[in-house]
């Protein structure tokens, strides 16, 4: 994608989400063409982007009542360039002067100019009509939801009083939240300086050393980055250093543990001997620069967690942190082309996994030791059910009763539902090694 001539933030849009009706995730295919656009356009693209991935289901439906007939398999981009327009218009509120000539032109860029009347015709028509238009989709809960059919039929069992209200903030953008590296300073103390150098910051409920900003901005602007003196990560992730409590020389492991802002985090709080695992070299690589800035130091290991013959070299560690692949359906605010890529039939390999990472965590953790387990899930299936299976299988693995004044009891651990100006979707739970 890269060495295509793109400078108009409509074309570059319409070709990423293409990409993702296609399959790709947004963080393969929006960054190289984010570099083709000029930078003043580029906050323009990501917010047609990902508020097109975030409305997806009703856009869609949308474009498909609009439609004559249908684009074909291969005019993809031109069904993603209508959802585009539709977006602009019925999420964003512009005024069809201000979008719709916009849009139309971006065919000739997409060298299908022969689409222009059909991408006329359908935007003009829901300036005109949207009033009969859009009712029906809201009696639908995936087009009024702008969620799978799976999914809402997932939390609707799940969670019978919390759905409605964790669909409504999947379709929210999500608040920056920093966290304060107290090795150089402490979180009071980096609030004063934020809000003396003019940038609108709080404190966060929950994490001790989280920070919420009230606006976006370049973080890479703010006191202290270079420095290290503060992170960004999402004031539920900050939580897992907080659970697992480590203490100076024990040897943690974080499997799974790319890009390594918990891996940062647990050194923040100690001087352990952390071992940072993940199966991806390329994102092994974030770990290392995290860690380079915040003037911290690990061991990186790129290897499989299951296959421990090559990479474990047989010392049992004292405590593991354990953030297992999962849906991600806690952070779908932050990632909204999850709504289009994940499918359900990936829950159930998904656990699978889960269930396999568990079983050989817990065979290197030391009697007396703990192992706390992490996903940015709202499932089931991928979290209590993952944990009870555990201790049934491992006599010795004792569940933690977690004395905490967020999320809510499961059958085991705690959830966190997506909040308002406030945390992602996430559920923890600790086990104690019997011995």
């Amino acid at each position: 994608m890269s060495a295509i001539n793109i400078s108009d933030a409509r074309h570059a849009a319409a070709l990423a989400l293409a990409a993702v009706i296609s399959g790709q995730s947004l963080n393969q295919c929006l960054p190289p063409l984010e570099d083709n656009v000029p930078e003043q356009d580029r906050a323009f693209l990501r917010d047609l982007v990902l508020g097109s991935c975030r409305h997806y289901q009703r856009l869609n439906a949308l474009a498909k009542i609009l439609l004559v007939r249908p684009f074909g398999e291969s005019e993809q981009d031109l069904n993603a360039l209508l959802i585009i327009g539709l977006y602009q218009l019925a999420i964003q509120k512009k005024a069809p002067h201000a979008a719709v000539h916009a849009t139309v032109e971006v065919c000739d860029l997409l060298d299908k100019s022969y689409a222009k009347g059909v991408i006329n015709a359908c935007l003009r028509r829901y300036g005109r009509e949207y009033d009969e238009l859009l009712p029906p989709l809201d009696k639908n809960p995936v087009t009024a939801t702008s969620h799978p059919k799976w999914l809402v039929k997932m939390l609707t069992k799940a969670w019978p009083e919390h759905w409605s209200s964790i669909l409504e903030q999947n379709n929210q953008q999500a608040p920056i939240c920093l966290r304060v590296n107290t090795r150089h300073t402490s979180r009071e103390q980096y609030l004063e300086q934020l809000l003396q150098n003019g940038t609108e910051a709080s404190l966060a409920p929950f994490s001790p050393v989280g920070i919420y900003l009230k606006q976006s901005c370049d973080i890479t602007q703010l006191p202290g980055f270079t420095n290290g003196w503060f992170s960004v990560q999402d004031e539920a992730a900050q939580l897992a250093a907080t659970l697992l409590a480590p203490k100076d020389n024990e040897r943690i492991l974080d499997a799974c543990a790319a890009p390594g802002g918990k891996t940062c985090h647990l050194l923040e709080h100690a001087n352990a001997k952390v071992t940072a695992l993940d199966v991806e070299e390329k994102r092994l690589l974030r770990v290392q620069e995290n860690l380079e800035r915040l003037q911290l130091t690990a061991e990186i290991v790129c290897a499989d967690m299951a296959d421990t013959d090559n990479w474990w070299q047989g010392e049992l560690f004292d405590a593991i942190l354990l953030d297992a692949p999962c849906s991600a359906t806690g952070v779908i605010r932050r990632h909204p082309d999850i709504k289009l890529l994940r499918r359900k039939e990936d829950i159930a390999q998904l656990t699978e996994l889960q269930a396999q990472l568990l079983d050989t965590a817990w065979k290197i953790l030391k009697p007396g030791g703990r192992l706390l387990y992490a996903t940015c899930s709202v499932l089931p299936q991928e979290k209590s059910e993952q944990i009870n299976q555990c201790c049934q299988f491992h006599p010795d693995a004792k569940l933690a009763t977690l004395d905490v004044n967020w999320g809510i009891a499961c059958s085991a651990g705690r959830q966190l539902f997506p909040q308002q100006n406030g945390h992602d979707g996430f559920y923890y739970a600790l086990l104690h090694k019997q011995g």
